[in-house]
């Protein structure tokens, strides 16, 4: 990113470059920080424009050049001094900068993206593609796409990872790490339960010293309660409801329903004799209503009572 910067500073880019990194600047005080600091940086260290383009061996040559260059040589002595003394501030000031910009380079600062009432889709270094529903947000790890592939999720996200078996996708997930080589899955995370959907491929989660392993059509529960990893299935007749993350339903069945919920929510919903056969039609938004707000609004619906049994568990009665 910093040798855009530094192209940017000096106008070289076309127009859609120059648009992206304008944008990339506004998004937050950070990434304009970022951007000053690059450029002050860049011009205190008298680099030529080479540099920028990461080519390290040729700056350190330059600056071996200026170390063995060889004093003026002055007919007073105390000229020599004077002189001598201020290329030898203007060298270390040429090696702090060097350092200070090799540093900055070789440890880039995260990326982040965040989706506040929209959904929001990122296509990152490696073309895998995010994205990130409602309140969302992900971090970037600054050396993304070198060794590995890593980043950090808060809140609900669905992923298609572009393969690469040389350079595993990590995502942290709270305390889960999700590790995958190309695969699309969806990750729900909730106060009771912390859910990966698999839609294709394998992944792979670790809790501490346990590892579990879901193929498509299966998913990964963390039950927050006892930090306990499980591998359950799920019907794929969710997979709309997880990618709109709404639920849309007309003259629906209350146990086809029920079984949705179930699957969404890692829940269990007992009916009474009678009422699994009525039909309800409503919308429901999975970032901003809860399990028990749903099926308060099933039992209103049909003119029953519900109850919550355990944490869990929850019955509709006449």
């Amino acid at each position: 990113m910093e040798h855009k910067l530094i192209a940017y500073y000096e106008q070289t880019l076309d127009v859609s470059e120059q648009q992206e990194v304008e944008q990339w600047i506004a998004e937050s005080a950070e990434h304009k920080k970022t951007y000053e600091d690059t450029i002050r940086i860049w011009k205190s260290s008298r680099i030529d424009p080479a540099y920028t383009q990461y080519n390290k061996e040729l700056a350190w040559q330059k600056l071996q050049q200026q170390l063995e260059e060889k004093p003026v040589v002055v007919p007073e002595k105390a000229k020599v001094i004077t002189l001598n003394w201020r290329k030898g501030l203007a060298v270390a000031a040429s090696i702090a900068a060097l350092v200070i910009l090799f540093l900055f380079i070789n440890n880039p600062k995260p990326e982040q993206f965040t989706a506040q009432k929209e959904h929001r889709t990122i296509e990152l270094k490696d073309e895998s593609k995010v994205t990130l529903y409602e309140e969302a947000a992900l971090t970037v790890a600054g050396d993304f796409n070198k060794k590995t592939r890593t980043v950090t999720l808060k809140g609900n996200a669905y992923f298609d990872i572009a393969k690469n078996r040389d350079k595993p996708f990590i995502i942290h997930d709270n305390d889960v790490k999700v590790e995958v080589l190309g695969t699309s899955f969806t990750i729900q995370q909730g106060v009771d339960y912390n859910t990966v959907f698999v839609h294709s491929g394998r992944v792979k989660a670790t809790l501490g010293d346990k590892s579990v392993v879901a193929v498509a059509n299966q998913k990964i529960v963390k039950d927050n309660r006892n930090n306990q990893l499980h591998i359950l299935p799920f019907n794929n007749a969710i997979n709309d409801a997880l990618h709109t993350q709404i639920i849309k339903i007309k003259d629906m069945r209350v146990d086809s329903l029920a079984e949705m919920l179930e699957n969404l929510y890692n829940i269990q919903l007992q009916m009474a004799p009678g009422i699994e056969s009525k039909k309800v039609t409503s919308t429901y938004l999975i970032h901003s209503e809860t399990p028990d707000q749903i099926i308060e609004n099933i039992a209103l619906m049909i003119n029953a009572s519900w109850s919550k049994t355990d944490h869990n568990q929850y019955l509709i009665s006449k």
